[in-house]
């Protein structure tokens, strides 16, 4: 049985954690969550993880790119895929588009909250690579 693949969510909002942890558990996907920045890193420092799920916006706005630069910058984890879920253009007006913005994001996906569960899931399965070694012809 293949190991299942290990998601750190990172958001202030306990609501949305909630709701995610359980449409990626039931994805089968092992889920562990933080609420700032700090936990966050600490729990990178304890944890191997597959993906790092982040809110752009928490203690400050733009805690989620404060965390993105130092994954980016520790050896360790530098090439941990990072998928950015974030109301920020609903709450400030300011719209990234990763085509053009992704240099200096930092991350590898991003994507407006809402997000269905469905488009969740298949973003989190092209970053982890989970379901490729079922597709062989």
């Amino acid at each position: 049985m293949e190991k299942k693949k290990r998601i750190l969510l990172v958001d202030d909002d306990p609501d949305f954690v909630e709701i995610n942890r359980m449409i990626l558990e039931a994805s089968d996907y092992e889920v562990d969550a933080a609420d700032s920045v700090a936990l966050a890193l600490q729990q990178l420092e304890q944890n191997s993880y597959d993906l790092l799920i982040i809110d752009l916006m928490m203690e400050e706005r733009d805690s989620g790119f404060t965390l993105t630069y130092a994954v980016r910058s520790d050896e360790r984890l530098r090439d941990l895929p990072i998928l950015m879920l974030t109301s920020a253009q609903e709450k400030t007006g300011f719209s990234f588009l990763l085509s053009e913005d992704q240099e200096w994001m930092k991350v590898d996906d991003f994507a407006a909250k809402p997000l269905k569960p469905a488009e969740l899931v298949a973003r989190i399965e092209k970053l982890t690579g989970k379901g490729a070694q079922d597709a062989k012809p």
